[in-house]
């Protein structure tokens, strides 16, 4: 595999005492890839080859005897609080699992796995304190569940220059398909731009003269659907014709920016924003503008949409995964097991139907399949056993949409989506789940 260079800031320079040597990064003039045998016995070349791309390297940090210590970082109070649930199902699906006997690994042990938990506010300016105690004072062997783009972002190179793995990323910035510069992070959602794609490629069918009006929450996240918009839109006659974005920090609301878009003659209203910010901007639409509307994936949850004030009948979403409040998938193998180990773990009705602490619960699930697979316990075996899964699956993936992943090539493990419309309080397939294997990163605009 060609090594690419990682470009270090002198902002981390000045932000972070660095822990022994550097490392992480690709460089041009390291060795060749090491060879590494998978758990199925065959043989294959490792996406990370630690004696290459790291000094000091701790593999093991965080291992001792059958209990393997896990931190995340989430916004437990402010505005993003709501996502405080996505962790609650990740500790959920870690208790789950210490109650069964713990984690099985290739070794052929269970590990118990012991969740530090940090709350940053989603302020990345509190991040990297926090996420530098979690490897330097607590000693962590991985992050995994971190919520929030500018705040993986803050830390971003901090952890790949020390080779600790940030697994299952809760969020789908169109940052982390550069894997050959971070090889350390993979995320546990799909590509914004991806999604952004299939709204696209969706009202091409059904209203191929649409005109959009968007609202972008005006940070990476949000950044990250405007480009994409604007460049899946190019060369058909759907137009983009207005758009605002929102500062999730400023302390307000997008009340103003909803009136002021719903005055521009769009027929398409794309919401681009998350947390509280998203199912509010429903209510905030005015009865004299019905406009068809796409939300985010971040935002289509059962406890996200009761903050809508009943306007969230009729919305359109791009949907990887199964909804436990959902009938039609109630009977799922997979959401079975989640309410019914879920419950067990501690997570109430509200919580499991809610459709948020199950996307915890399938981040401890994408860990779990990464330790299972990987040729030892080691952060490197792990990333690299999630860098190769072949077919696989994790958490409440609907059973439709494919799971594979090639270092570089394909960094992002769920690329599949089906089209629904919201409907009596569940979602009602409008178009079948369209799986774009190894293109995320082509949708990816600038």
């Amino acid at each position: 595999m060609k090594k690419a260079s990682v470009q270090v800031s002198a902002a981390l320079l000045l932000g972070f005492a660095l822990i022994g040597g550097a490392c992480g990064g690709r460089d041009d003039s390291s060795s060749g890839d090491s060879t590494t045998t998978t758990a199925g016995d065959s043989t294959e070349t490792a996406f990370i080859d630690p004696a290459a791309d790291c000094t000091d390297y701790k593999g093991t940090q965080g291992v001792t005897g059958d209990t393997i210590k896990i931190g995340t970082v989430r916004p437990e109070s402010g505005s993003y609080a709501i996502y405080d649930n996505v962790t609650k199902g990740l500790e959920a699906y870690f208790k789950s699992a210490n109650a069964a006997g713990g984690l099985p690994a290739a070794d052929g042990k269970k590990y118990q796995v012991e969740l530090i938990k940090k709350n940053d506010e989603y302020d990345p300016a509190k991040t990297p304190a926090l996420v530098k105690q979690l490897v330097e004072q607590d000693g962590v062997f991985a992050l995994v569940g971190n919520i929030g783009t500018e705040t993986n972002k803050s830390v971003r190179d901090y952890l790949n220059e020390n080779c600790v793995p940030n697994i299952a990323l809760a969020t789908g910035s169109t940052q982390w398909g550069d894997a050959n510069a971070y090889p350390w992070y993979i995320s546990g959602l799909p590509s914004y731009a991806t999604e952004a794609n299939a709204w696209v490629s969706y009202l091409e069918e059904v209203n191929p003269t649409a005109k959009i009006a968007l609202l972008y929450q005006d940070d990476d996240f949000g950044q990250s659907y405007k480009a994409a918009i604007e460049k899946a839109i190019e060369g058909t006659k759907i137009t983009l014709v207005a758009e605002e974005g929102f500062n999730p920090l400023a302390g307000s609301t997008t009340e103003a920016s909803v009136t002021k878009l719903s005055q521009s003659g769009a027929d398409t209203f794309i919401v681009g924003v998350g947390g509280t910010a998203c199912p509010l901007t429903l209510s905030f639409v005015p009865a004299t503008w019905t406009p068809m509307t796409m939300i985010s994936v971040t935002c289509g949850s059962k406890t996200a949409l009761s903050l809508a004030g009943g306007k969230d009948q009729g919305v359109y979403m791009a949907q990887p995964t199964l909804d436990p409040a959902d009938p039609a998938d109630q009977s799922n193998p997979k959401v079975v097991e989640f309410a019914t180990q879920g419950a067990a773990a501690g997570l109430d009705e509200s919580a499991i139907q809610g459709g948020i602490a199950s996307v915890g619960w399938g981040f401890g699930s994408m860990f779990a399949v990464g330790l299972k697979n990987a040729t030892t316990v080691d952060r490197a075996a792990v990333m690299n056993a999630l860098y190769s899964l072949k077919d696989s699956t994790f958490g409440l993936i609907r059973d439709e949409v494919t799971v594979n992943t090639d270092g570089a090539k394909d960094p992002w493990a769920i690329e599949g989506f089906r089209i629904v419309q919201r409907e009596n309080g569940a979602w009602v397939e409008k178009a079948p789940v369209t799986n774009e294997e190894g293109k995320s990163n082509s949708f990816a605009g600038k």
